[in-house]
């Protein structure tokens, strides 16, 4: 009688190499950013060359958005006053979305707060604490809704003092371009960590959920542990970038566009869940500076877009909303811990 095990093994194992995949890790700066992608494809050749496409087009948007390079869009506007003659089309998509989440969270989150971060020595490192009267003159010139209202045609002219920097969602939106980039290469499974930015795509190689650890701002490790499938993760905190004057006093590089000042939130750090970059990263500064109470409440009255948070108060108490309750996992001995529900 004929056996016909070795035909199906052969099947098997057809099925099986198939199915395998490789790993290619590529890392590289770009934003001021290291940045490094890993992908999960049939095979190295074309994971290198995922990786290179990803690259590629991270730099092209750092010449639209980047305010220090001469030949970029954004340094244009800055220095011209005006919009180029030709918008290019990923700038146009950040200008008007910027410009929804602006007036959605009553400017929490302002692209135009460049000059006054500027001031205080964010940009340069030759840092200082402004005087009243020079921070209450910059602010005039940070009111981002009226680069809105000009609607983003050539060559019409922007107020005189303003200048835009999209350093709280550039990184966001160039996930979100690598992540198009591997959908149409057909990835199933990778991971993007854009200097802090995490971005997943499907899930693992084995079926399982991307482990992603929530940085503790007290002791440097992780301070929970959060299960997670084709979702960004970006947190934002000050607990980084800081100074102190001759006081002790610290100062944080993050803004609050009412005050002019450091955002002097009761938060410490906020991390935002969502399936786009650029949301997870726009709104991870603004909820920052919203503050506990505010941010949970603009939380609970935006269901569109869907994102869920986790809240590191300077109590050290944890707060993360409902939708992630069976994905995160605390590694720290918080204060206490908080679930909100919508």
């Amino acid at each position: 009688m004929k056996k016909t095990f070795p035909a199906l093994f052969i099947v098997l194992v057809i099925v099986l190499a198939s199915c395998k995949q490789t790993k290619t890790t590529e890392s590289f700066t770009a934003m001021n950013t290291f940045m490094t992608v890993s992908v999960y494809s049939s095979s190295t050749k074309k994971g290198q060359s995922v990786c290179a496409d990803i690259q590629n087009r991270i730099g092209e948007l750092e010449k639209i958005l980047s305010t220090t390079l001469p030949t970029s869009d954004v340094y244009y506007i800055n220095h011209n006053k005006k919009f180029p003659e030709k918008l290019k089309p990923e700038l146009l998509e950040i200008l008007k979305f910027s410009s929804i989440i602006y007036t959605k969270t009553d400017s929490a989150f302002n692209p135009a707060l460049y000059p006054v971060i500027r001031e205080w020595g964010f940009t340069t490192e030759n840092y200082k604490v402004p005087s009243d009267q020079r921070i209450t003159e910059l602010l005039l010139h940070t009111d981002y809704s009226a680069l809105c209202d000009s609607e983003y045609a050539a060559g019409v002219p922007i107020n005189e003092g303003m200048e835009i920097d999209f350093g709280a969602i550039g990184k966001g939106y160039a996930a979100d371009e690598a992540v198009k980039i591997l959908q149409k290469n057909d990835i199933k499974s990778a991971l993007l960590d854009f200097g802090g930015n995490i971005q997943t795509i499907g899930r693992k190689p084995d079926g399982s959920l991307w482990r992603v650890g929530i940085k503790n701002p007290w002791t440097g490790n992780a301070a929970c542990a959060l299960n997670v499938e084709s979702k960004a993760v970006v947190t934002s905190g000050g607990y980084e970038r800081f100074f102190e004057d001759e006081n002790g006093k610290r100062y944080i590089h993050i803004f609050d566009s009412k005050t002019g000042r450091p955002s002097e939130s009761d938060l410490e750090s906020v991390t935002i869940i969502a399936s786009s970059g650029k949301y997870a990263d726009c709104l991870s500064t603004a909820l920052f500076v919203m503050g506990k109470t505010a941010a949970i409440e603009w939380w609970k009255a935006n269901p569109d877009p869907d994102f869920d948070f986790i809240l590191f108060t300077k109590d050290r108490d944890l707060i993360y909303s409902a939708g992630i309750k069976d994905f995160i996992e605390p590694l720290y001995q918080f204060a206490s811990v908080e679930i909100v529900q919508r």
